[in-house]
């Protein structure tokens, strides 16, 4: 059996696969029209250069009034009777809520001095948290934490 010429004829003329492409490309040609359309020339946007003079200019570091306040956490005592001692600036600290006073009275002085966490491996979490939250609600802006640093040079003439 024989096709018929016309069948195929059509075929070899059909044009409607191209239909899809073709929208396509327009719609693109029209989105990179109007997206080009609010564009700001970049020769309009001033660039102010140095002379060609290159300066290096040093930051003025701002003087801390009272330096770093250290509070450093520790274990003592055996494991069952262990008790959490904090130093603040060398000064050691078993009551709490004495602690918690001395941190209230520096922060209203200078709450822009930093204070760091120096924690050690064997105090509870919940115990530095406890200091953390004490120094945000004192109203300390910077609260660090001591991360394998060297000691202070206050620390290392006790050593």
């Amino acid at each position: 059996m024989r096709i018929p010429v016309s069948h195929q004829h059509s075929r070899e003329h059909d044009d409607s696969f191209m239909t899809p492409m073709i929208d396509v490309v327009f719609l693109l040609l029209i989105f990179f029209v109007c997206a080009s359309i609010g564009q700001i020339r970049e020769s309009t946007l001033p660039t102010p250069l140095a002379a060609g003079s290159i300066e290096a200019v040093d930051p003025v570091d701002s003087p801390k009034p009272l330096g770093d306040v250290w509070v450093r956490l520790a274990r003592r005592g055996e494991r069952e009777d262990a008790i959490t001692t904090a130093e603040v600036n060398n000064q050691l600290y078993e009551n709490w809520d004495r602690l918690r006073g001395t941190l209230r009275e520096l922060a209203s002085v200078a709450p822009e001095i930093p204070v760091i966490l120096d924690i050690d491996p064997g105090v509870p979490v919940g115990d530095f948290v406890d200091i953390y939250d004490t120094c945000r609600s004192a109203g300390f802006d910077n609260i660090q934490f001591a991360t394998g640093s060297p000691l202070p040079p206050k620390r290392r003439d006790n050593l």
